[in-house]
């Protein structure tokens, strides 16, 4: 089977998804190209070799959305692609702006565009009125969440062209082993490490991060991984006790979860957030807002804690309320989720009976 995969940027979860998407299916034997700006890509980023890179030029200008389709549309016609997947918003409408013959279109949105909170009301209709009426120029849609597809729903987009599949990440020897070891250690812990991983942004909650910053108890440090993209929210902080990593790849990511006590995700929406997922596969405590779909991977007081609020203070009350004997605890039980739900094993199988299927 010959799978494109078409991104506009690769940065963030939706890398993430589409690079262990393309390793297994290259493992599969399938024969994989991606397509992405070259603005948004370096080569030696990708992480997965035996794959085909092609570029072309994306844009958000609505004017410049149909020309970009169809010279999309010719580079799609020449691979002569089996299966073609979309990811996110804008080249899921680049793609199913034109009509195909016998290439089957996948659409994932990793949240869809109207569940943003940053924009104004006419802008999210306006995404809503263009995701319905372009619902069934796909073959499949496939959402990352019952948060998702209840969005769906209530925006008028017909479910009988959509199918659920959770994500799931691959296990890690290191994690479970540093989870047997933390279990046996007795030794006294001065400092709890908490850590945020992702897009400075206001999505991801930063800000409510930062207003909470301040007021943190003494022994409790906090470690930021990740840059301002996008819409990015400034970094005022200029506490001790917070240190900037900058932006890491996957393999720094894994690693530094390990060092971790917890891991806050205050996200204001998502499709399905990856970092609570590879915190669980770490063995590490979450703590996150009850919004989008995080509370399809937390259970409170099992493996993390929910946010009452979306505040800086309720956010602090939590973090200063964990000792390190829960923050164990629950992190046990958080790779105990991991393993029964969110593994890539399954996440495979049910993918690829998707791209079967269609």
């Amino acid at each position: 089977m010959k799978i494109v995969h078409v991104v506009e940027t690769w940065i963030g979860g939706v890398a993430n998804y589409v690079r262990a998407l393309m390793v297994e299916q290259r493992n599969m034997g399938h024969e994989i190209v991606l397509l992405c700006d070259p603005r948004n890509l370096k080569l030696a980023d990708i992480g997965v070799t035996g794959i085909s890179v092609v570029h072309y030029r994306s844009s958000r200008n609505p004017l410049l959305i149909p020309a970009i389709a169809h010279r999309l549309k010719r580079v799609l016609v020449g691979l002569q692609a089996d299966v073609i997947h979309c990811h996110s918003t804008f080249p899921g409408l680049y793609v199913r702006l034109n009509r195909f013959r016998d290439e089957k279109i996948l659409y994932t949105p990793h949240a869809w565009s109207f569940m943003k909170r940053d924009i104004a009301p006419v802008t999210r209709h306006a995404f809503a009125f263009v995701e319905r009426a372009m619902a069934n120029r796909c073959t499949r849609i496939l959402c990352m969440s019952f948060d998702e597809v209840r969005a769906a729903k209530r925006h008028g987009i017909g479910l009988d062209n959509i199918d659920l599949v959770y994500t799931g990440i691959a296990p890690d020897s290191a994690s479970e082993r540093l989870i047997e070891t933390a279990a046996l250690t007795l030794n006294p812990v001065t400092t709890i490490h908490i850590g945020y991983f992702g897009r400075l942004d206001y999505q991801k909650g930063f800000d409510i991060l930062l207003n909470a910053i301040p007021l943190l108890r003494e022994g409790l440090h906090v470690h930021v991984f990740g840059a301002a993209v996008r819409g990015g929210v400034n970094v005022q902080s200029d506490d001790p006790r917070v240190t900037y990593h900058g932006w890491v790849g996957p393999d720094e990511t894994r690693r530094a979860m390990l060092d971790m006590d917890v891991i806050v995700v205050p996200s204001r929406w998502e499709g399905l957030a990856l970092v609570p997922i590879e915190a669980m596969r770490a063995g590490k405590v979450l703590v996150v807002s009850s919004e989008g779909s995080l509370p399809e991977q937390v259970i409170h007081g099992y493996n993390g804690l929910m946010l009452r609020e979306l505040s800086g203070t309720c956010l602090a009350d939590q973090l200063n309320a964990l000792s390190i004997e829960e923050c164990r605890r629950m992190g046990a039980n958080a790779r105990h989720v991991f393993d029964h739900a969110f593994r890539a094993d399954r996440f495979f199988k049910s993918l690829m009976s998707c791209y079967e299927n269609a």
